[in-house]
């Protein structure tokens, strides 16, 4: 009876901790997502900005990322045989978001090296620290999490966050300096420079497939056999 009650408190647990995990993905993949759409309309309606648009393509594609972690967390749970085939469909999908949105940026940051435009710096900055404030929250809440507590899925997002951190600041400097001198081309080489990070990113994940690692750094066969014993 004791070994009973145990087993229970141990299994409730343990469910908790994974609703909160999913929780936190559900979160963090619907704030990226919001940023990036946000960043992609001011882009396009307002600034013109270029690096704006490589701010968003990566953290879309970051936000997938989270999405994928909380597809597999919950298909674990469910349908743990499964698991392996989601993954692999989700990686390719991760995979092609990331490659369309670099070419995407390197194929405008081109045409804005041959063909120079305006950038409104104010509005870039703006929208920058906006994106750059949400993955901070982000972050902050990975923080919160015991260490205890913590995985090689909280280690992987807090990369990612604090990737999508570092184009934001990447964003801002170049705003600012449109701000400070109107010198335009500072957005579109920021803009080669994203690409550039996106296309070192595209290699790693590149690696990751051609060697089998469909779980992209994460365990989560240890998770679904002690769910199921």
């Amino acid at each position: 009876m004791h070994n009973h009650c145990h087993s229970s408190t141990k299994d409730h647990s343990h469910s908790h901790k994974q609703a909160s995990e999913l929780n936190l993905y559900l979160l963090a993949f619907t704030l990226s997502l919001f940023a990036g759409i946000i960043e992609i309309a001011v882009r396009y309606l307002i600034s013109g900005s270029v690096s704006l648009f490589g701010d968003a393509a990566h953290g879309i594609s970051d936000g997938s990322t989270y999405g994928l972690l909380a597809l597999v967390l919950v298909i674990c749970k469910y349908r743990p045989e499964q698991e392996l085939v989601w993954t692999k469909i989700a990686v390719w999908f991760s995979f092609g978001l990331l490659f369309f949105g670099d070419y995407l940026v390197f194929s405008e940051a081109i045409e804005r090296f041959f063909i120079p435009r305006e950038v409104l710096g104010g509005w870039t900055f703006v929208t920058a620290t906006f994106s750059f404030g949400l993955n901070l929250f982000v972050v902050w809440m990975l923080q919160k999490i015991p260490k205890e507590e913590h995985n090689i899925r909280h280690d992987s997002m807090s990369f990612h966050a604090l990737s999508d951190m570092f184009v934001s600041v990447g964003v801002i400097i170049s705003s600012l300096i449109i701000i400070a001198t109107g010198w335009y081309a500072a957005d579109w080489i920021m803009a080669f420079a994203i690409a550039f990070y996106l296309l070192f990113l595209l290699c790693v994940l590149a690696i990751r497939i051609i060697r089998g690692d469909w779980k992209i750094g994460h365990n989560h066969s240890k998770e679904c056999s002690h769910h199921h014993e």
